[in-house]
């Protein structure tokens, strides 16, 4: 008589082990996910250090073209600079076009014009690759509904230890640096040495997509196409703008620890410091063409000699 075997059941995972399962996952995701993030921010980094780097050589290229004279970083009126060319209003990425392959802007500009008026203000809006850093917001534009909208970027020039818009006093105690508003400086100025003079560094764009906030509007001559040493970077004290976003005058705002902002009347209080989305500091450009990351706990004189480009000071950056 034959033996009847009933059918092997199939073992399946109980309850336990799926819920085991899920834990190392779990566990194993969140290992990772850290990485994955630093991942992706040393790759913005090292964009954001391509553009610096780029914008720097293309200072440099100008300045052979242009008898050492760096182009003028933002020119406020009709006014006559160092160089022997009188601007308009203006804003140094214009004269940089042709050194970051952007030639058909550069032939379309009228540089006997004001950048508000037409042509100019169309070659104002479009994106040149290099404007911004990824580890902020991308690119974008100002609110498009304001007649005079232009795109906006992250990356500006040292203009040393003084306001935008100097005064008597801000003439006083300035110590040099390659950029200047109605200012062009030649590369004989910066006496201090190009590798200890920091050329370009970064901002926050504080308020895309809307006319709020000054920072972020690079090619405006009285938004922001520069910073100082007066704050360190990322520094916790506000910036001083015309013109302030939403939330970023108010200290229990989230915006103000990272874009802080003050209100001030005139060109001559306003200042801005250095700033990124880079966890610890910013990238900065050398004027010798080299690109370093700059921690935002650096000492204070070692910053302000960084930026001054004739100040003869001792400390250098860590």
């Amino acid at each position: 008589m034959k033996m009847i075997r009933s059918p092997r059941r199939a073992r399946g995972f109980t309850l336990v082990e799926l819920l085991v399962v899920i834990a190392i996952i779990g566990v194993l995701v969140g290992l990772l996910l850290p990485a994955v993030q630093a991942a992706r921010e040393a790759a913005r980094r090292m964009q954001c250090t391509n553009n610096l780097k780029q914008w720097t050589l293309a200072a440099h290229n100008y300045a052979d073209s242009n008898k050492e004279f760096f182009p003028v970083a933002a020119n406020p009126d009709v006014r006559k600079v160092e160089n022997g060319r009188t601007y308009r209003r203006i804003s140094w990425p214009t004269e940089l076009w042709p050194y970051v392959e952007q030639t058909n802007l550069y032939d379309r500009y009228d540089f006997n014009l004001h950048f508000y008026q037409n042509p100019n203000i169309d070659t104002y809006r479009i994106d040149v690759p290099g404007y911004n850093c990824p580890s902020d917001v991308g690119p974008v534009t100002q609110d498009q509904s304001d007649p005079y909208w232009r795109v906006m970027g992250n990356y500006v020039t040292n203009m040393g230890n003084t306001h935008l818009h100097q005064n008597a006093a801000d003439q006083q105690i300035f110590t040099g640096a390659p950029f200047g508003v109605g200012h062009a400086y030649r590369m004989a100025n910066i006496t201090d040495g190009l590798s200890n003079t920091a050329c370009f560094s970064e901002i926050i764009i504080a308020t895309p997509n809307s006319v709020a906030d000054n920072r972020g509007d690079i090619l405006n001559n009285e938004g922001s196409p520069g910073f100082m040493s007066i704050l360190t970077p990322n520094s916790s004290s506000p910036d001083q703008c015309r013109r302030c976003g939403p939330g970023t005058t108010d200290p229990n705002n989230n915006l103000y620890r990272t874009v802080p902002c003050a209100v001030v009347g005139n060109n001559t209080e306003y200042q801005i410091a250095a700033r990124s989305r880079h966890p610890g500091g910013v990238i900065v450009s050398m004027c010798d063409g080299s690109v370093r990351f700059v921690s935002e706990t650096v000492n204070q004189n070692a910053w302000t000699a960084a930026l001054s480009g004739r100040g003869g000071e001792s400390e250098m950056l860590p």
